[in-house]
């Protein structure tokens, strides 16, 4: 049950860090003036994966059935979502390759270690 609410943890500061990602684009956004399009798109998916992982977070600490089940759908959209975003920074040409490759690992070594907990039928019996 402890690994639950650690893994419950650990997706709320997923989640936050990206609501924090998103607030900074925004307020970087209205000190340099108007966003681009492309701009405005990556803050709104930004601030939906960061609110959406946070209120999973919340319900895995809670150990909700609705959270594990949401988690286990989300988790392997964020591993293509980032997998998606290394590919077009490789085909842009960008420079910094290694930061796009850290959160396609990362991500991929928490949804690893999600589906290996979270289908486990012992852990199931946690989720009300």
């Amino acid at each position: 049950m402890k690994l639950i609410r650690l893994l419950g943890v650990v997706v709320i500061l997923y989640g936050l860090t990206y609501l924090f990602h998103a607030v900074r684009q925004i307020l970087g956004s209205i000190h340099y003036g108007s966003a681009s399009m492309l701009h405005v798109h990556v803050i709104g998916l930004n601030l939906c994966i960061g609110t959406v992982a946070t209120i999973i977070g919340i319900g895995l600490v809670l150990a909700r059935k609705w959270a594990r089940i949401a988690w286990l759908i989300t988790v392997p959209l964020l591993v293509l979502e980032h997998c998606f975003v290394l590919f077009l920074w490789y085909v842009r040409g960008g420079q910094d390759l290694a930061t796009q490759l850290f959160n396609v690992v990362l991500t991929s070594c928490i949804a690893l270690i999600s589906w290996a907990k979270l289908t486990n039928e012992s852990t199931k019996k946690h989720f009300g």
